[in-house]
């Protein structure tokens, strides 16, 4: 029997770090429909701090699967991973999966906002465009008295 608890640790560990970046964009996604800027900020530093940890995370299953496959190169993987290993890399795909759809989600709202904030500062304060025509568009809303 090939001793594979190392491995299911890391897994397990990973499938955390993931769950936790899941709840962390959720999270984002709700705080930036309420306009809750500061906290999605304060938000990013526990994420990229998860990211670290989860590719470490990651890294070490990688290490493990490459420890085993050496262990043992008479073996394909297939037959060293047992069960519960499988089990715990499905689910890992599965968490990164969601990761990446909640991913999406929120990258497209941020979008928005910044579209949205974007257009809102240029009716503000107009940038100087660069096309052929070369003129500046008036705010609508400041004007310059000198």
């Amino acid at each position: 029997m090939i001793n594979t608890e190392l491995l299911h640790t890391y897994l397990q560990d990973a499938i955390n770090k993931l769950q936790s970046l899941i709840t962390f964009t959720k999270d984002d996604i709700e705080d930036i429909k309420q306009a809750k800027h500061e906290a999605v900020f304060h938000r990013s530093i526990l994420k990229t701090s998860a990211i670290k940890e989860f590719e470490l995370a990651k890294g070490m299953i990688d290490q493990e699967i490459l420890s085993l496959t050496q262990k043992h190169p008479h073996l394909k993987l297939a037959e060293i991973l047992d069960e519960k290993a499988n089990v715990l890399l499905g689910d890992m795909r599965s968490m990164l999966e969601e990761l990446k759809s909640s991913n999406t989600h929120y990258a497209r709202i941020v979008f928005a906002v910044s579209e949205f904030y974007t257009s809102m500062a240029d009716k503000l304060i107009p940038r100087e465009k660069a096309d052929y025509k070369s003129r500046v568009e008036q705010s609508q809303l400041l004007r310059v008295q000198a």
